[in-house]
């Protein structure tokens, strides 16, 4: 065994952001042969879930879950401690630690793989039937608030897109 692989059943690997990019890191790391504590630290309460679908199969009813691995995988298999519902807050490079909304969390590796975020128009906080789809959780909500004869307005390209479609099937 090289002494790099030796190295890492003591190390420990932090991965920030617990969707698909995520959870890829932490397959990968595995299958390299990464046998240190792997922690996996997510904001929203949701196992890692694909995006895509939820603009269009989830918000249509098709699929009701878009989870990658199911919780005995994750934990059990990949030998993952999942943070679930904890937001990353701070990084502190030097002392290697990553501060979350529960803990504080040290580190010998780190990947941050949080993606992208929504962008916002400032005064949509105050205006009630506004929604931004970047969760499974927003989706929901889309999903729950769109109803036949709904007046819907779709500002943004890429998957967004399909939202406008599956509102107008609606």
């Amino acid at each position: 065994m090289n002494r790099e692989l030796t190295l890492a059943r003591h190390q420990s690997l932090v991965v920030v952001g617990a969707s698909l990019a995520g959870l890829r890191a932490v397959e990968a790391a595995r299958q390299e042969g990464f046998e240190g504590k792997i922690v996996l630290i997510g904001d929203e309460p949701h196992l890692p879930y694909d995006r895509p679908p939820l603009s269009k199969a989830f918000l249509e009813g098709r699929v009701s879950e878009t989870t990658h691995r199911d919780l005995p995988t994750l934990v059990d298999q990949l030998g993952i401690d999942l943070r679930l519902g904890s937001a990353a807050t701070r990084l502190d490079v030097g002392h290697k630690e990553i501060t979350t909304t529960s803990a504080t969390i040290g580190y010998d590796r780190l990947i941050i793989a949080t993606g992208s975020c929504a962008r916002t128009i400032d005064s949509s906080a105050q205006v009630s039937g506004v929604h931004v789809l970047r969760t499974k959780d927003d989706a929901a909500a889309i999903r729950d608030a769109v109803a036949p004869g709904s007046r819907v307005v779709v500002l943004g390209g890429g998957f967004i897109r399909a939202a406008a479609a599956t509102a107008r099937a609606a």
